[in-house]
């Protein structure tokens, strides 16, 4: 719902002229001269009067006419009785609606921190996103629209309640390593620091791909959008490296693998990462398979649910994990990653990726793997989430989206790339989060109630 501002001025005393340019007391007091209404606005370090806009002249009074109205001929337009036009009052200005406080100009770039423009209500200020915006570390400089000038009063009618801030109105807050904070407040910090690592991404098709000709055309779009996007973002990364496999029956996958040169999971299995039974995703330091035979079966009830349209982005950011660690190996070794976090970042990247490009969004993603997931009815402590069973993909997604609200998203790369250059996970998570692994599990366990994890 729009929120209405009215504003009501007393009656201004007569004064001497004002000049554009010339020294005024009050950043957005208003004063009529010469024709024109000038307002108060501040450049540089002074208040000055700008300059001025044209005041409309009074309408002339309708005058009867001393003769009768011609009638209008079969081909003329009948003709209505002159009324005066309404004149805006001299003591109000007029209604605006929220849709017409935004100026165009809020979001674009600017050159001189401090700078500010008047606009219809509010003043535009050049300011760095990294002061404006919770969570962000941009510094480059933007136009950002503030309070009104004084005597702005919201008009809203008696008794009413205060209507709910819409998602791009609410102000997002999120301190990091909170315990207590809006969930979604987490969430939408996370993706912010995730767009900002990236910047501008160029999607690049450098990658192998080998796709099962029974694969409609629709579908390899969805799949290659997700691909091309990935591998673009990690192009220092992937670049020629990935053989993609789509296939529609395992079949098709593993007759595919072979001719490669190539396989992903059991070498003496039959079929690729899949006992032939369900769909098969997996990924390696090289290749990433993706057979979405349940799809594809005569009388299928399956589709593109969310959760399979972020698939080829969840396998794809495997593909970096090992590119930065290399394979993730028993637990004995010091290098090992838990589940939750191997899998975990993997399912917050897919839906990243899904809500980026449009294929969905990151929350519809989140309810079915977090917030409304049964196997987290029973609070389980983070760190006994490691392994397959206990399914650690949405807690580790929860995880994973405290650690990018907190630490950024570089800094959570980085817990591969010093998990490879320390020789030890431990170690590589201290240099890259700041804190111990202990101490975070510690603080996940006491923040895990803001994350809406298992309960709605």
């Amino acid at each position: 719902m729009a929120i209405v501002i009215s504003l009501s001025l007393a009656q201004a005393p007569v004064m001497a002229s004002v000049k554009a340019g010339s020294p005024c007391t009050k950043q957005g007091a208003k004063q009529n001269s010469g024709g024109k209404s000038f307002t108060c606005i501040k450049q540089g370090k002074k208040l000055v009067w700008n300059k001025g806009v044209a005041l409309k002249k009074p309408a002339a009074p309708a005058v009867a006419p001393t003769q009768p109205l011609p009638t209008p001929s079969a081909s003329s337009t009948a003709m209505e009785p002159v009324v005066p036009a309404p004149q805006p009052s001299a003591t109000a200005m007029p209604v605006q609606t929220e849709e017409q406080w935004r100026d165009p100009r809020v979001g674009t770039s600017c050159s001189k921190e401090g700078e500010s423009i008047p606009n219809q209500i509010f003043l535009l200020t050049c300011m760095p996103a990294s002061k404006v915006v919770p969570g962000s570390t941009d510094n480059r400089l933007y136009w950002f629209q503030n309070n009104p000038p004084p005597g702005w009063v919201p008009d809203k009618p008696a008794n009413s309640a205060s209507p709910s801030p819409s998602p791009s109105q609410k102000k997002i807050a999120f301190t990091p390593w909170a315990t207590t904070f809006d969930t979604e407040d987490m969430t939408q910090v996370a993706l912010a620091k995730t767009s900002e690592y990236f910047g501008t991404v160029k999607p690049s098709n450098a990658y192998a791909l080998f796709i099962d000709p029974a694969v409609p055309a629709s579908d390899r779009e969805l799949v290659t959008k997700s691909l091309d996007y990935v591998n673009g973002a990690f192009s220092s990364l992937l670049q020629g490296r990935v053989k993609v496999f789509l296939g529609t029956t395992h079949h098709w996958s593993a007759n595919a693998m072979r001719s490669a040169g190539t396989w992903a999971g059991d070498p003496g299995a039959p079929f690729p990462c899949s006992d032939g039974s369900r769909d098969a995703y997996c990924a390696g330091p090289d290749v990433v398979l993706l057979t979405f035979s349940d799809i594809y079966k005569p009388n299928s009830t399956y589709g593109w649910d969310v959760g399979r349209r972020s698939t080829p982005a969840h396998e794809m950011f495997h593909t970096v994990q090992f590119v930065l660690n290399g394979a993730n190996l028993a637990p004995s070794n010091p290098t090992y990653m838990p589940r939750w976090l191997m899998e975990g970042s993997a399912n917050y990247f897919g839906f990243y990726i899904v809500d980026k490009l449009a294929l969905g969004t990151y929350q519809e993603g989140r309810k079915g793997q977090v917030n409304n997931n049964s196997n987290y009815t029973s609070v389980v402590p983070l760190v006994q989430y490691d392994n397959f069973n206990s399914d650690p993909y949405g807690i580790g997604q929860a995880a994973s989206e405290y650690l990018i609200a907190s630490a950024g998203f570089e800094n959570f790369l980085n817990i591969w790339k010093f998990t490879k250059t320390e020789g030890s996970f431990t170690r590589g998570f201290t240099k890259a989060i700041g804190m111990d692994i202990s101490e975070f599990y510690v603080k996940f366990e006491a923040a895990r109630g803001s994350m809406k994890i298992g309960n709605g």
